[in-house]
């Protein structure tokens, strides 16, 4: 079972870093069809939803793990936050029809997310006070 989770819950994670890095590039000017970002945000939300329900089940199924380490609590606030900010992007690029450029701000948050997710990544790998 335990394996089985651990797949699911990276390929969920997958899909949300697939989903970031065409939020990237309509950050960096790239122009796409609405229906493609549409699409990854799809794939960001599904991603998302995917990550915490596989990474709780995970924390429920490994021996030595438990829903209150601290890392845990750590990848569930910056979840948090990552999907607070996750979606700022295609939501401004769709209302303006994909023909505007994303502003400053929307730019800002998601250089803002893009750090957050990396450190969600890095508390995957590094899990501190496991």
């Amino acid at each position: 079972m335990t394996d089985t989770l651990l797949f699911l819950h990276l390929l969920a994670a997958a899909s949300l870093f697939a989903a970031i890095v065409a939020f990237t590039a309509l950050v960096l000017g790239a122009r796409l069809e609405v229906g493609t970002v549409r699409t990854f945000l799809t794939l960001w939300h599904i991603g998302l939803v995917g990550v915490f329900i596989f990474g709780i089940a995970l924390a429920f199924d490994i021996d030595g793990y438990d829903i209150f380490d601290g890392w845990v609590l750590i990848a569930i606030a910056l979840w948090l936050a990552a999907g607070w900010s996750g979606d700022k992007v295609p939501a401004v690029y769709r209302e303006s029809g994909g023909g505007a450029a994303i502003p400053a701000d929307v730019a800002r948050i998601h250089w803002i997310h893009v750090a957050v997710v990396l450190l969600l990544l890095a508390d995957m790998i590094g899990k501190p006070w496991a």
